[in-house]
């Protein structure tokens, strides 16, 4: 899926100051206060700052963000609910960045052709972001088996990683874009071969993640309670396995505690696509640690029993026979169904 991301990544952000600046002061203040603040979640202000201190500052941070994302990666591991805590923290880290990627691509939008001389020294950090990011997107492939056991052939987390790159993409994409137009012409052409290349390893990423990882296809206005999500299929996991053909019902969920969290939980939002699922998630940095909890609390012999007895009931050829969209609910625990229903997955 290339919605974007993805993550897909349309960047509601700060309008052109360039476009801005040939109009009269109070013309461009009117269309700031009716314009710029219908960009979307994104645009938090109507200007933003530019200049060489400011996107070399960026710069810095884009790095330290994909060095955080990296540090999430590396470790993680599949196939045990320790790993659904691992899940949400390379999610966390992968949203933190492209908010970055936003921040940086506003600050260079809104900065003027830099002088030959500033254009090498601000260029330069710019390429050294290129190791760094390849190395991520490097290290997001080989770790695709790991996350295709993260949802245990019940949550498909191969697609949701793949949107999320896709989002990642876009977003570096119009950073690229962005960016090049800040720098001196006779810098231009290395920068544009720079984010052609950072393109085509994002892409590669995107291919080595086609296909599907899991029976239940978890939609993007679900992304930003994902947290909450996985805790409860930790939960149900955690109660034991029960028989199949068991009927859940309200008054079971409410018992074994399951449908508190969903009933807590106000509808979810209206989200459009997962790029703008992505920037809402990232508001819920204390629903991950909560949720983290959660799933250490489950984290038991029977739980990791009755997520390796859903793995292994799965077969490749079910999951590859998948539509994109399509979900399939059998063999899947009643009372991990139950939590799919009520955050009306299915």
């Amino acid at each position: 899926m290339r919605l974007i991301v993805v993550l897909p990544l349309l960047l509601c952000l700060v309008a052109a100051v360039w476009a801005q600046e040939a109009r009269p002061p109070r013309l461009r203040s009117r269309e700031v206060s009716q314009e710029a603040w219908k960009k979307g979640k994104g645009d938090k202000q109507p200007v933003t700052a530019g200049g060489k201190a400011a996107l070399e500052k960026q710069i810095d941070d884009l790095q330290k963000k994909t060095a955080a994302a990296n540090e999430t990666i590396v470790p993680f591991r599949g196939g045990s609910l320790k790993g659904l805590t691992g899940l949400l923290k390379v999610n966390l880290a992968v949203t933190q960045l492209g908010k970055t990627l936003d921040a940086a691509t506003a600050t260079a939008q809104a900065t003027d052709t830099l002088s030959a001389k500033d254009s090498t020294e601000v260029g330069a950090k710019f390429l050294g972001l290129q190791p760094d990011i390849n190395n991520l997107i490097s290290n997001l492939k080989d770790k695709r088996k790991e996350f295709d056991k993260a949802g245990f052939r019940i949550l498909d987390v191969r697609s949701l990683i793949r949107d999320s790159v896709t989002i990642q993409k876009d977003k570096a994409g119009d950073l690229g874009t962005a960016f090049k137009k800040t720098l001196d012409v006779q810098f231009q052409p290395i920068a544009g071969l720079v984010s052609d290349q950072i393109q085509s390893n994002f892409s590669d990423a995107i291919d080595a993640y086609k296909g599907r990882g899991g029976k239940i296809k978890i939609p993007a206005k679900l992304v930003p309670k994902l947290s909450k999500l996985l805790a409860g299929v930790a939960k149900a996991l955690g109660l034991g396995r029960m028989d199949k053909g068991a009927m859940v019902d309200k008054d079971m969920m409410v018992a074994v505690g399951l449908l508190a969290d969903a009933a807590a939980d106000s509808p979810a939002p209206d989200v459009a696509d997962a790029a703008a699922a992505a920037d809402a998630m990232a508001a819920g940095l204390l629903d991950a640690e909560a949720a983290s909890a959660d799933i250490a609390a489950a984290d038991t012999a029977e739980a990791n029993a009755a997520a390796q007895d859903a793995a292994t009931g799965t077969s490749d050829a079910e999951l590859m026979g998948l539509g994109e969209d399509e979900n399939d609910l059998r063999g899947i625990p009643p009372l991990v169904l139950a939590v799919l229903r009520s955050y009306e997955i299915i």
